[in-house]
Order: C-alpha cells, then sequence, then structure tokens
C-alpha cells in the first residue's frame, strides 16, 4: 500500500507545494520540494496522509506518510512505560505492511525517542521491493497522543540521493503537537 501511494504521489499532477501540515492533533513542517498532500481515508478510525519528492532526473520519489489511527474504544490512561510498549506493539504491526511487500527485509533494534516532549519509538529498515525488484531504506515511528495512535514513515530509494530522507526524517523529530 505504501510503495503504491509513493506511486500514485509521484504521478500527481494536481498536488500543491507543502509547507506546514496540519494533521488535527499537531503541525508538521513539510521540507522544501515535497508535494502533496495526498490522503486516504478508508474508515473514521484511520486515515493517511502522503507526501513526496522527487528525486532529480528520476521519476522516483522520497515518501513522507502519516497515518493516524484511532481506536474506536479510544486508548485507557497509560504511564509512559506502557505508552512506549503499546506504540512498540503497534510499530510492529505498522510495520508489517512493509515487510509483506520486500524481500531481504532487516531491521534496525526499537529505539525510544521523544516527538516535542512525547515519547514515541522509532526503526529502520532495508528491503527489496517485491513489486519492481529496487533496493529501498525507511524508518518508521509510532507514538500515543491525544487517544491517536500516531505512525510516521519516511521511506526512499538507496540509489538515490539521501537529501529529501534526512529532511524527512528531521521533519518528524521536529512535529510540534497542540
Amino acid at each position: 500500500m505504501m510503495l503504491r501511494l509513493m506511486w500514485c504521489v509521484a504521478f500527481l499532477v494536481f498536488s500543491q507545494s507543502a509547507s506546514a501540515y496540519d494533521f488535527g492533533s499537531g503541525d508538521i513542517k513539510v521540507p522544501e520540494g515535497f508535494e502533496g498532500p495526498v490522503m486516504k481515508a478508508p474508515s473514521e478510525a484511520f486515515s493517511a496522509v502522503g507526501f513526496t519528492r522527487r528525486h532529480d532526473d528520476s521519476d522516483k520519489s522520497t515518501l513522507l506518510q502519516l497515518t493516524l489511527f484511532t481506536p474506536p474504544n479510544g486508548i485507557p490512561e497509560l504511564n509512559q512505560a506502557r505508552q512506549i510498549a503499546f506504540s512498540k506493539q503497534y510499530l510492529m504491526q505498522f510495520l508489517e505492511g512493509v515487510k509483506r511487500r520486500r524481500d531481504n527485509f532487516s531491521t534496525s533494534t526499537i529505539e525510544t525517542v521523544s516527538i516535542d516532549g512525547i515519547p514515541a519509538v522509532r526503526i529502520r529498515w532495508t528491503g527489496r521491493s517485491t513489486e519492481n525488484n529496487v533496493e529501498l531504506y525507511g524508518e518508521m515511528y509510532c507514538m500515543i497522543y491525544q487517544q491517536q495512535l500516531l505512525s510516521f514513515h519516511v521511506q526512499d530509494f538507496t540509489d538515490l540521493d539521501a537529501g529529501g530522507y534526512e529532511a524527512a526524517r528531521s521533519a518528524v523529530m521536529a512535529i510540534a503537537f497542540d
């Protein structure tokens, strides 16, 4: 799904230049050169927003994706340790969607990070797309904020300049929550 979203966004003609994007519970400063947003909301509880930055002299793009999930029964009040454990559990579930479409898939260990003072978890990954046999790498973050489960995903091609990737991951780490 994420690779398809990336290609759809890459060919989207009517996208606007991105700057700051309000995703409801916070803002992300979308890096220069990224276009979007392209939105997909398969249900009231789930939505995904994607931005892409096309590489020079290529039809390939860096992907920056935000996924928001609001569980129908809410999220119970959790202390920080349980919040991190819960985030790790969902991070692995979100990552499974990436893994299903990759060969030679490998990951780093899960790290605990802070985004605007809120605990989050992050994992880095590499793998070859089963769809078009290209090498990709990325990182995914997951956290709980205001009764929502938030996932941020950055993905790029290993054979291309990493400038867009680095800008996208910096944007995730600089998110400002309401």
